[in-house]
């Protein structure tokens, strides 16, 4: 298509994503954090783990824990492409054995044992008085199928996104055509079956209203009502076991790092392409002699990610605002129309494509047809802050947007900077340099 739709997208994309990488490490200081040390102080009556909890909520907490989350993720990613694969190679297993805690917890228990242990655990939020207390407060159930399947879809993004990014990254990856598909498919599989079994086992005993309702007066805060609506602590309540727990929490904070180095990963990537491409400056793109790490790249990355934990500390409402679902949806608008039309418009690079590349479905393209269906799910999800506010900006539509706008923006004026330095200082007209696909 044309790199003056591309590079805007791109640039707005790995913005946000470096933000966004900050907000997620401040889930740690936030949420995952103060779940655990919480759960400690009522399973185990440690004071001191209720305290933490609090300061870690604090925003001098999330300055503490959310930089060194940060730091934390930014040298990891200093070190080879293949030693951090295997700092996420132990997260999944981390992940799978707290996920198999769960579900044996679930598995193993009862609606007796759950309510007397809850009931026993979280005096402030009796397990008969969940529901009540939520409808009091506001909470209209809405079983319908139509808005069931919308929310999920919305979800969903999440889904899509992980099986999307590594694309940005597979140059990196050996016999990316054939690992790409397994690792996407497998992986798809295998959280289908832990999630699956998760819900299946849970609401054996607790009904979907009453996780509904925990989750609706965590959300509103609703004062004088203690709630808890997470996973692990479902699961500690059923089986108070340290070791259980200690597991959990490990699993899933060390996971959370693996999900910030994943947007390290790829951002900083996205961003050496730039550099290679002659957009940015050479030294974004150099790498390590030893480690073959773009650190310059990470370490752009990281002060983004650091902004983002300062707005998380300061102004959480940021978040709220910036909806990473629609911001991250509308610009892959451009790529996946690029591939609906790239049999047509560069039939000639098309045909010298693999295999899988020049494949058919019903006489079309099948990267046509499936580049259709995505982009209808992706204009779900640009509508959906406009449809559902609940569900992205709230009353803060028309700040949203023109943020973007400005974003767009600067990424015009840079590719536009960088095109007239580069052919009046150098004579180079990088716009030749997107008329074809770079080499394999």
């Amino acid at each position: 298509m044309s790199p003056w739709l591309a590079f805007p997208a791109s640039f707005a994309l790995v913005l946000f994503s470096g933000l966004v990488a900050g907000s997620l490490i401040a889930w740690i200081p936030t949420v995952a954090l103060p779940a655990f040390l919480r759960a400690t102080g009522i399973l185990y009556q440690q004071a001191w783990a209720t305290d933490l909890a609090t300061f870690s909520q604090s925003q001098a907490g999330i300055l503490v824990f959310g930089t060194a989350g940060v730091l934390i993720t930014l040298i990891s990613l200093f070190f080879p492409t293949r030693t951090v694969v295997r700092f996420m190679g132990i997260g999944f297993v981390l992940g799978l054995a707290a996920w198999a805690v769960i579900l044996f917890s679930f598995a193993t228990g009862s609606a007796e044992t759950f309510q007397a242990n809850w009931n026993t655990y979280v005096p402030g939020g009796p397990y008969d008085q969940v529901i009540p207390t939520a409808e009091a407060n506001g909470l209209v159930f809405d079983r319908s199928f139509e808005n069931t399947a919308i929310a999920g879809l919305i979800m969903g993004f999440w889904i899509f996104y992980g099986y999307y990014i590594p694309t940005f990254f597979a140059g990196e990856v050996k016999e990316a055509p054939r690992t790409l598909l397994w690792g996407a498919w497998g992986s798809l599989a295998v959280t289908w079956a832990i999630f699956t079994a998760g819900v299946l086992l849970f609401t054996r005993f607790v009904p979907q209203d009453w996780m509904a309702a925990q989750g609706y007066l965590f959300i509103s805060g609703v004062e004088g009502f203690d709630s808890n609506p997470f996973v692990t602590f479902y699961a500690s309540v059923l089986q108070p076991n340290v070791i259980f727990f200690i597991i959990m929490a490990v699993g899933f904070i060390y996971t959370l790092i693996n999900l910030a180095q994943t947007y390290f990963f790829y951002a900083s990537r996205i961003m050496f392409a730039w550099s290679f491409d002659r957009i940015v400056p050479e030294w974004i793109s150099n790498v390590h002699a030893e480690t073959g790490s773009p650190r310059n790249a990470v370490l752009l990355i990281a002060i983004l990610a650091e902004i983002g934990v300062l707005a998380s500390a300061f102004y959480s409402a940021l978040f709220v605002q910036l909806n990473f679902v629609f911001y991250a949806a509308i610009t892959m608008i451009v790529p996946i129309v690029a591939a609906i039309v790239y049999p047509y418009r560069k039939r000639h690079l098309w045909e010298q494509g693999a295999g899988h590349v020049r494949s058919m479905i019903f006489g079309l393209p099948s990267m046509t047809v499936v580049g259709i269906g995505t982009l209808a799910f992706i204009l779900l999800l640009v509508a959906s802050p406009f449809l559902w506010p609940a569900v992205g900006f709230g009353d803060q539509q028309g700040q949203a947007l023109a943020i973007f706008g400005a974003i767009v923006l600067a990424g015009l004026v840079i590719f536009a900077a960088a095109r007239w330095y580069r052919r009046s200082r150098e004579g180079i007209d990088i716009m030749a340099t997107f008329q074809e696909i770079p080499p394999a």
